[in-house]
């Protein structure tokens, strides 16, 4: 496969509502949709998840862009790829948000091309049909909770994730948990508590939670290892596992019993695919997590939570719940809480180019005519 351009449409798309969590506050999603095209005109979609500001992870959305733009797209122009993972071994990790979304650009392209399916490229391993669709509720008062609790059970969800703070996180999940006895619930508190209100933690095993997921101020896994030790609720490690050694020494240290992979954070699908086997080998539940993405990022990860294995299938939910108009058709869609796996060549979708194009704030194409 030989890649003759790369295009990247760098979109700012309207969300529906403000999203909120503990460190920052999204009215708009900016991502940049890469764009891979072949010597046969065969085309690839990814998706570039950074954010404006580093509260994630350190890498910007115009960090992304610029070493995309200078140092691992012209790597790739005109270059013989036998296989996408091939890129891995001469494009480093420095910046893992762009990789991923360079990588899945190619992975789909080259599924197309092959005529599979991203995941018989990826995995080749029997994978769910359909999976169980989940939400996630930012940071808003118990009564809002409640009330986007009810909405969504009508609809079919039976989980939900909860962004959680110090101030009033075990309260929330407390009052949710008394009101809905049934429902799978897990936390996220992205980093927010100090290691001194390890007690507060602890009263949360009362609540009978999927997972609490990344609950301290500290990239000190063993102060995870004595949280995990002190509490039965499982500790689910998102950003503090960047590379596949951070998970290996998380995994040594019994810091953890859950990790949240997501394939932007860690550098796309082949670390991902080593993350999952290492998870297998040590008896350590794994699940692929999603972020405020299009669905040219999300149904990628819908693909993914379609192994048999997952811990839970991700807090995945329709496309209309984020954005009037998603970038895909088939856009997402729950119905009674279901998600369907696409079927077909690589990721299974169209991209609608019209809708690409009016959401597009700036535009650049590198090789080809």
């Amino acid at each position: 496969m030989k890649v003759e351009r790369i295009e990247l449409f760098h979109v700012k798309i309207p969300l529906n509502f403000t999203f909120k969590t503990s460190q920052a506050t999204v009215k708009h999603r900016e991502t940049i949709i890469v764009k891979a095209t072949n010597e046969y005109g065969n085309s690839g979609y990814g998706e570039v998840v950074s954010f404006n500001e580093p509260f994630y992870t350190n890498e910007t959305l115009m960090d992304s862009k610029t070493v995309l733009i200078n140092e691992y797209i012209p790597k790739l122009i005109n270059k013989d790829i036998k296989h996408p993972f091939d890129i891995h071994k001469y494009i480093n990790l420095s910046y893992p948000m762009a990789l991923a979304g360079l990588e899945n650009a190619l992975v789909d392209l080259y599924s197309k091309r092959n005529g599979k399916s991203i995941m018989d490229v990826a995995f080749n391993e029997e994978i769910n049909d359909e999976i169980y669709a989940g939400i996630t509720l930012g940071d808003m008062d118990i009564s809002s909770l409640i009330k986007q609790i009810d909405n969504y059970q009508k609809e079919g969800y039976i989980r939900f994730k909860i962004k959680i703070k110090p101030k009033d996180g075990f309260m929330k999940l407390k009052a949710i948990r008394e009101k809905y006895p049934t429902i799978q619930l897990l936390a996220d508190a992205n980093k927010s508590y100090k290691v001194e209100q390890i007690e507060i933690l602890k009263k949360m095993d009362s609540l009978d939670l999927l997972c609490i997921e990344e609950p301290l101020d500290s990239i000190d896994f063993a102060e995870y290892q004595k949280l995990q030790k002190e509490m039965k609720t499982p500790i689910c490690l998102d950003e503090s596992i960047q590379t596949i050694d951070d998970l290996k020494t998380a995994i040594k240290l019994k810091a953890l019993k859950v990790v949240n992979i997501k394939v932007g954070r860690i550098g796309g699908i082949y670390y991902a695919k080593q993350m999952i086997e290492l998870c297998r080998k040590n008896n350590i539940k794994y699940w692929i997590g999603s972020m405020l993405e299009s669905g040219i990022s999300k149904i990628l990860h819908v693909h993914l939570a379609s192994l048999k294995d997952t811990y839970i299938p991700g807090d995945l939910s329709s496309s209309r719940r984020y954005f009037k108009k998603d970038l895909i058709k088939p856009e997402i869609v729950a119905e009674s809480g279901i998600i369907k796996v696409p079927k077909g060549c690589g990721l299974g979708v169209v991209i609608d180019e019209n809708i690409l194009n009016n959401f597009t704030i700036d535009y650049i194409k590198i090789g080809g005519e």
